[in-house]
């Protein structure tokens, strides 16, 4: 539907199931749809499995994923058929904020990992969750009371800062509205796109 809004013809939606790891059969009829670019909406097991099989048939065509796709593992399973695919994402590793980058130090530091998107995420979500908390002095006596007050510092929250994606915004859907960035996957990780 945002892509209609904006202009963009989308020749067809080609679905999935969320585990597979073929996708031969999606692909070759992609490929018959000749597109001059490929969106792919998909978690970053499927999205690695699905972008190989991309660049095994040929398919060079401009790669753009959403969120799901920014995770260390989903250029680990794509491999080099990564490179180039690129996606908007609101946390990112690399990023040079020297909060985020002492952030990812300590992650990795404790997990061995780069951290991904999600674990990026629910730092800042929880962070919320506690600010919310701490700015409405709830201390748990009137659990009715105060979920009624913990649901309306969310629905309410407008540019609140979270340490990691900044500014944050609930819009009327109940949706996180932050400003994204966009990265091109670049050897074995995300980097702002050039």
């Amino acid at each position: 539907m945002l892509l209609k809004e904006r202009g963009i013809e989308v020749l067809d939606t080609i679905s999935f199931q969320t585990g597979d790891i073929d996708y031969s059969a999606q692909v070759t009829k992609a490929k018959g749809l000749s597109p001059d670019g490929i969106v792919l909406s998909a978690l970053y097991n499927e999205a690695g499995h699905a972008t190989r099989e991309l660049r095994k048939q040929g398919m060079n065509q401009p790669i753009m994923a959403g969120v799901g796709v920014n995770d260390p593992r989903f250029i680990q399973l794509a491999g080099p058929a990564a490179e180039g695919v690129m996606a908007a994402f609101d946390f990112f590793a690399q990023n040079p904020n020297p909060a985020v980058a002492a952030w990812v130090a300590e992650f990795e530091k404790r997990f061995k990992v780069q951290p991904s998107n999600a674990a990026g995420l629910m730092y800042d979500s929880l962070y919320l969750m506690r600010d919310c908390i701490i700015s409405l002095g709830l201390t748990g006596g009137d659990l009715k009371a105060e979920r009624v007050k913990m649901r309306d510092c969310w629905a309410n929250m407008k540019d609140r800062e979270a340490p990691l994606t900044g500014a944050t915004s609930i819009d009327k859907n109940g949706d996180a509205v932050r400003k994204p960035v966009i990265l091109q996957a670049k050897g074995d990780r995300f980097v702002v796109g050039q």
